[in-house]
């Protein structure tokens, strides 16, 4: 099979980047909570990005995941062993050699990581089902760098018996 080479000459598409709370919603959170006058919106964001990097440090560090406040699930990291017949590109090395080479996982004895969300089943969330989570690339590269050292540590997920521990 004959690797092509990606166009690097071609437009690219970029997502627009997010922002943590607009304007509007950090003035209507003011008003629900006048206990909070005094915060300004940089400090609010400041102080919700560093929530989010102790819950990524909390879900490497526990094998059994965290639960999410006020309910609204549980976050945690699973192995298992990846499909024979699906091969994942390694696009790094693919470029430098010119013709397609995959990922044999040796670091791993053949297992996949993998971040779960599993959403609240005793609490019901408006429209629950339209929204997930997605990852932040800096949550996938740590989990990939920690899960090439510590992927025995993880929750293992067997096909054929479900969810099991090691």
């Amino acid at each position: 099979m004959a690797y092509n080479l990606p166009n690097r000459n071609k437009p690219r598409v970029r997502l627009s980047a997010s922002i943590v709370m607009t304007e509007k919603e950090f003035r209507n959170f003011i008003i629900s909570n006048p206990e909070y006058k005094g915060l300004t919106l940089t400090q609010f964001n400041e102080i919700i990005r560093k929530f989010n990097l102790n819950i990524i440090s909390e879900v490497l560090e526990n094998r059994d995941g965290v639960s999410l406040p006020e309910r609204l699930g549980n976050l945690f990291i699973v192995s298992f062993t990846k499909a024979k017949n699906r091969k994942i590109i390694d696009f790094g090395k693919s470029n430098i050699i010119g013709k397609t080479c995959y990922h044999a996982n040796w670091d791993t004895d053949g297992m996949v990581g993998k971040i779960i969300y599993q959403k609240s089943k005793t609490i019901k969330i408006e429209n629950g089902r339209l929204w997930g989570l997605m990852p932040t690339r800096n949550f996938k590269k740590s989990m990939s760098l920690i899960f090439k050292d510590l992927w025995q540590k993880f929750i293992h997920i067997d096909k054929r018996h479900g969810l099991g521990y090691n």
